[in-house]
């Protein structure tokens, strides 16, 4: 069995992107992927949806648009019957490009970027810098690629997507799917230094709303900072942003402080806010400590930053987020006591209120809503849990 053709990716995107049936695009996905070889799997997933890289890489390829732009431009100039271009090999050249650092490296990622586009065909060219921006227009998100992956492996969505969830590597779940099937896939566990794809809230403008889903809720103070996962074996310890990133050199005093914490294992998620005199700062504040490579001391001396914890999903070799919120609450609190979000859990609507004033005045955003009975459902949206930010709140 032959290499499978970059073009035939190429192909299928543009197919897909003149096909408006949800239905019709996952049988053209689920059929192209039952002809892959087996290597061929996980990098097409991910040329295919635009993800280059797993989502918990620090991979980058460092090259901008205009870059882009003026070598695809320049490459219709030189091309000459190019042998076709493989699956696998644009992938190879992606990683290269990733790959090369230091002096001189700026001039080397661009004749491997022209190299790669010389030998594509104008509709490769276009997939391919489409890929680079995560750019596709073809319709296909992260959930139908998955519901495409689970109908060739003929298991339930829902398997597919908690693997992807606790894995953030859709690709290599596409192969452990398509090939191993069901057993394999119910393998996938959480794992430590490997960052879980955060459960998401839905937007809720009111009390009432909030309430109108239920009888009974957890809410905890919502900040106006940055979500981290805190891996943590000993005092080995690593901080992963929402988007997966590894920020532990970002946040020296927040690794410091989980290393104090007497915990042996844990992944602990929280909420990361810059403060002064006691009081929050905006976002944007928050974002200038994120973004610093170097003098990470100097800025500590200018953005201080504290933490809050409001969930806990391992523990000491176990997973905890199939158990109940107010379960995996409890387990935090016995752990980290002096650092929880404050919550109040209650079915009264004016004691709602009242937690909602209480943290505004305090210059927080709103307030988070969760069912007591929720499971942490990583990567996923839905009626369990709220985020309540109040438009024109007195």
């Amino acid at each position: 069995m032959s290499e499978t053709t970059f073009s035939a990716v190429a192909v299928l995107c543009d197919t897909l992107a003149r096909t408006a049936s949800r239905r019709e695009k996952i049988r053209l996905i689920k059929e192209f992927l039952l002809r892959l070889k087996e290597d061929e799997i996980a990098p097409a997933v991910a040329q295919i949806i635009g993800t280059i890289f797993p989502e918990d890489a620090s991979t980058n390829l460092e090259i901008g648009y205009s870059t882009v732009k003026r070598i695809s431009e320049r490459k219709r100039q030189t091309t000459l019957f190019p042998a076709p271009l493989t699956i696998l090999e644009v992938r190879e050249y992606l990683n290269e490009i990733a790959a090369l650092q230091g002096s001189g490296s700026r001039e080397r990622k661009e004749k491997l970027l022209e190299s790669l586009l010389g030998r594509a065909g104008s509709l490769e060219v276009s997939y391919i810098i489409r890929m680079i921006f995560k750019e596709m227009e073809h319709g296909v998100s992260e959930g139908l690629m998955l519901e495409a992956i689970a109908e060739a492996a003929r298991v339930e969505p829902e398997l597919v997507s908690r693997a992807n969830m606790l894995s953030a590597d859709i690709g290599e779940v596409a192969r452990i799917a398509i090939l191993k099937g069901r057993t394999e896939l119910e393998k996938i566990q959480l794992v430590l230094f490997r960052p879980v794809k955060p459960m998401l809230a839905e937007m809720a403008y009111s009390i009432d709303e909030v309430f109108e889903e239920g009888s009974l809720w957890a809410f905890e103070y919502k900040f106006d900072g940055a979500r981290i996962q805190i891996h943590m074996r000993g005092k080995d310890v690593r901080i992963f942003s929402r988007r997966l990133s590894d920020v532990t050199s970002s946040l020296p005093e927040i690794a410091e402080l989980a290393r104090e914490l007497g915990v042996e294992e844990a992944v602990l998620e929280g909420e990361a806010i810059a403060v002064k005199d006691g009081r929050p700062l905006p976002f944007q504040e928050l974002m200038r400590r994120f973004r610093r490579v170097h003098e990470i001391d100097a800025a500590r001396m200018v953005v201080a930053v504290r933490l809050y914890l409001f969930d806990l999903l391992y523990r000491d070799g176990k997973t905890t987020i199939d158990m109940p919120y107010t379960a995996r609450r409890a387990l935090l609190a016995e752990a980290c006591p002096s650092l929880l979000a404050e919550m109040v859990i209650t079915q009264d609507r004016a004691k709602a209120e009242v937690f909602l004033k209480r943290a505004l005045d305090e210059g927080h955003e709103g307030l988070m809503a969760k069912a007591p009975d929720s499971p942490y459902t990583p990567g996923k949206r839905g009626k369990k849990w709220f985020k309540l930010k109040p438009c024109g709140y007195p």
